[in-house]
């Protein structure tokens, strides 16, 4: 299996790529920018994806920090359906890092 390519002076895009070049955490950011305080079934049906599918996507937005899930996934009790809303801050400041990363900024 080969390896990705990873030039030197690049880490700093590393987690701006990982969520703004892939479709699905792209999506679900914005959807929950014009959609907040959503559970993750609404998200998904919104998306067109199973939402067994989408739990990993969200899982690993939540623990990046760019979207607050409400209760937190260290409260939740089992069976219960959290709300999920951006954290604008964070999403803002990773697009910023990535500009800086490509030269724009």
């Amino acid at each position: 299996m080969p390896k990705y390519a990873k030039p030197v002076g690049g880490e700093g895009a590393e987690q701006a790529i990982s969520v703004f070049g892939n479709y699905v955490k792209a999506a679900a950011i914005r959807y929950l920018r014009q959609h907040p305080n959503v559970t993750r079934k609404s998200i998904a049906d919104a998306l067109q994806l199973p939402p067994t599918t989408f739990v990993a996507y969200l899982g690993e937005l939540e623990e990046a920090g760019l979207i607050v899930a409400d209760p937190p996934r260290t409260e939740r009790r089992k069976g219960e359906w959290p709300v999920y809303r951006v954290n604008d801050a964070e999403v803002t400041a990773l697009y910023l890092r990535l500009g800086q990363e490509l030269g724009e900024i």
